[in-house]
């Protein structure tokens, strides 16, 4: 059961740092995971759905898995090409 488990955490945190990397290429102005966190808790907010810099943070340290919403926002806001690394990640430069 456990070697199961460890099969399933590997992908997961290779996911989560990838979306974390995505994050700091969505705003490079950004200079601090802090100031990143607040950017990015902005951006995201909608008034159906507030975004907390700490959930963000919580995303940067993949402590936690973003909804398929967020990941697609970002996606549109880092821009097209970074679509192209879901499908191949060993592309990315």
């Amino acid at each position: 059961m456990q070697k199961s488990f460890q099969n399933l955490r590997d992908p997961q945190e290779r996911e989560r740092k990838w979306f974390a990397s995505l994050l700091w290429r969505s705003f490079p102005e950004a200079t601090s995971e802090a100031e990143l966190a607040d950017l990015v808790a902005e951006a995201l907010t909608t008034a159906q759905r507030p975004v907390n810099p700490r959930t963000v943070r919580n995303w940067l340290r993949s402590e936690n898995a973003p909804g398929l919403h967020y990941v697609l926002a970002v996606l549109a806001l880092a821009g097209a090409e970074t679509v192209f690394e879901l499908f191949d990640p060993e592309q990315t430069a």
